[in-house]
């Protein structure tokens, strides 16, 4: 039986999570409250988008923002993920790294050498993220070897946490989607027309809702000088000098060659 005070705690984290009214939201505000629930090192949410070669994680929300270092550098490595046949399966699925493979294999590969390894990260927990069979994205948490073990009862109350993530991701992902689309702003034809990342994208949609720096960051989980470094390749691709030029060139239909 899960105790009372767990039970109130795994109650405020399904609380928070539907309170989450953006993707970018599930790493600002759920992602804090599940470290209550399951302690852990490192955590982060990545959405699956599916692109003509491959499919792949993208747009790590992370949390300490910091980790978001190493999920950027997953996305490079991630070919030579073992655990990638997460990202396709029609059902939501859950397991602890370290019983699926042995730790010499775990330490030695090239994903925990390029990218957990300065993070001194040990094992983690990975959940597929699936709504109605439509694979939406992957959950990780990570621990040291300090941090010990994760136990039987924190798989069993993270699967209760996911049957409302799946759900909630859904509607967050398909509402920013359409977003997209509706709002005046076609922002996958110009991330196709210009070749912006997933991160330039994000960046844009946030510019859509006339945020300040400040915010952006923020709601980025990345450092004003890192959204800076974002700004200026948009700027190069687009070929703008400023962020009113971008709103700009959007509110004409994606018109400028």
């Amino acid at each position: 039986m899960v105790k009372k005070n767990i039970f109130l705690i795994l109650n405020n984290v399904v609380c928070e999570l539907y309170r989450c009214q953006t993707y970018a939201e599930l790493g600002q505000f759920f992602l804090p409250m599940l470290r209550m629930l399951i302690p852990f090192r490192y955590a982060s949410i990545m959405r699956r988008e599916d692109t003509e070669a491959r499919i792949r994680l993208v747009d790590p929300l992370c949390i300490p923002a910091a980790f978001a270092e190493a999920e950027q550098n997953y996305m490079r490595f991630a070919d030579d993920d073992y655990t990638g046949w997460l990202n396709c399966c029609r059902e939501s699925t859950l397991f602890r790294e370290s019983d699926l493979v042995g730790e010499q294999q775990r330490l030695r590969s090239t994903i925990y050498q390029k990218c957990y390894q300065k993070f001194n990260v040990y094992d983690s927990l990975q959940y597929g993220i699936v709504f109605n069979g439509r694979p939406l994205g992957a959950l990780s948490i990570f621990r040291c070897r300090e941090d010990g073990p994760f136990t039987s009862d924190e798989l069993f109350l993270l699967s209760s946490v996911g049957i409302h993530l799946n759900q909630h991701m859904s509607t967050l992902l398909d509402k920013m989607y359409h977003r997209d689309t509706v709002s005046g702003y076609d922002l996958p034809a110009v991330a196709k027309k210009y070749s912006l990342t997933s991160r330039e994208v994000q960046l844009l949609e946030q510019l859509t809702h006339f945020r300040d720096n400040r915010e952006i960051a923020e709601a980025m989980q990345v450092r004003e000088s890192t959204l800076q470094k974002h700004f200026q390749n948009i700027f190069r691709k687009l070929g703008v000098s400023s962020r009113w030029e971008i709103m700009r060139l959007l509110l004409e239909g994606n018109s400028r060659s």
